[in-house]
C-alpha cells in the first residue's frame, strides 16, 4: 500500500516537473501598457518585452501574434440624442494574426540576447477596431506560447449607430406637411399662374364654339331634312309642294308692276 502511494506521488512530481519544464521553455512576455490609446493615425502601438529560457539559435524569431476580439465598444444614438457607449461581449470570434520577425540581436554587442524589447502597430486598415482582445504570442518555429494571454484595451471611438425610434416619423410627418402646402397653393391660386389657366379654358371654349359653328354652318347650307307624313305614301316631299304657290305669286307681282307702269304713262300729259 505504501509503495503504491509513493509511485503515485512520484508521478505527480513528473507532471509538475514537466508541465514547469515546458512553461519555462516558452518564456514570457510584459506588456509595456495593456490599455492603447488610438494613435492620430487610426492604430494602436504594441509595445512588449519578451524573455526567453535561453539565447534562440537565430537573430530573429519568427512569431505570430494572435488577437481574439472579446469585446466591442459600441457607441449608439438613442431618442432625446442621447449618445450611449456601452460594451459588447464578443464570442467565437476568428483571431486576426500578426506575423513578425522578433530580433534577439544585440547590436551594440553583436550578440544574440534571451531577451529583447519588441513594438509594432495595428491599424483599423486591418480590421482593428475599438475593443479588447486576446492576444497570445506564439513561436512558429515550434508552435510554443510564449509566456501566457493577456487581454489588451484598444481604446477609442468606434462608429456611432442612431438607434432613435423616431427617425423615420420624422421623415413621414415632414412629406404630410408638404403635401398639404401644395394642397393650399393650388387652392389659393399660388401652385400655378391665372393666366396660363384662363387661356387654355378661352382656347378650349373657341375651338368648342368653333366646332359648333362649323357644324350648324354645314346644316343650313345642305337641304333640308326630309319630313315623313304618317301613313302617306312617301313620293313627294312636304318642301317640294309649295314651289308652284311661290312661282305663281312672283308671276303676279311682274304683272301687278307692269299695270301701274302703264297707268303711270297715261296719266303723264
Amino acid at each position: 500500500m505504501a509503495t503504491r502511494r509513493s509511485l503515485l506521488v512520484l508521478c505527480q512530481l513528473a507532471l509538475v516537473l514537466l508541465f514547469s519544464g515546458n512553461a519555462l521553455a516558452a518564456g514570457r512576455a510584459e506588456w509595456k501598457s495593456k490599455s492603447l490609446k488610438e494613435r492620430d493615425d487610426k492604430s494602436w502601438r504594441v509595445e512588449v518585452a519578451i524573455y526567453m529560457p535561453k539565447a534562440p539559435d537565430i537573430a530573429h524569431v519568427p512569431m505570430k501574434f494572435e488577437f481574439q476580439p472579446t469585446a466591442y465598444y459600441a457607441r449608439d444614438m438613442t431618442d432625446g440624442d442621447k449618445l450611449v457607449e456601452h460594451t459588447v461581449p464578443l464570442s467565437d470570434r476568428q483571431s486576426l494574426i500578426e506575423s513578425v520577425e522578433v530580433g534577439f540581436l544585440d547590436s551594440g554587442s553583436g550578440k544574440i540576447e534571451p531577451r529583447t524589447k519588441f513594438s509594432f502597430k495595428v491599424t483599423r486598415a486591418h480590421g482593428y477596431e475599438a475593443g479588447e482582445y486576446k492576444v497570445t504570442i506564439r513561436d512558429t518555429r515550434n508552435g510554443q506560447v510564449v509566456g501566457v494571454p493577456q487581454t489588451l484595451k484598444f481604446e477609442g471611438e468606434n462608429e456611432t449607430i442612431d438607434r432613435r425610434a423616431m427617425v423615420f416619423a420624422s421623415k413621414d410627418k415632414k412629406k404630410a406637411g408638404d403635401k398639404k402646402d401644395g394642397d393650399k397653393k393650388d387652392e389659393g391660386g399660388e401652385g400655378k399662374p391665372e393666366g396660363d389657366g384662363a387661356s387654355k379654358d378661352d382656347a378650349a371654349a373657341n375651338d368648342a364654339s368653333s366646332k359648333t359653328t362649323e357644324g350648324d354652318g354645314a346644316a343650313a347650307d345642305g337641304p333640308p331634312p326630309i319630313e315623313e307624313k304618317p301613313g302617306g305614301c312617301g313620293c313627294r316631299a312636304a318642301g317640294a309642294a309649295h314651289q308652284p304657290a311661290s312661282g305663281s305669286l312672283l308671276l303676279l307681282a311682274l304683272l301687278g308692276a307692269l299695270v301701274q307702269r302703264r297707268r303711270a304713262g297715261s296719266v303723264s300729259p
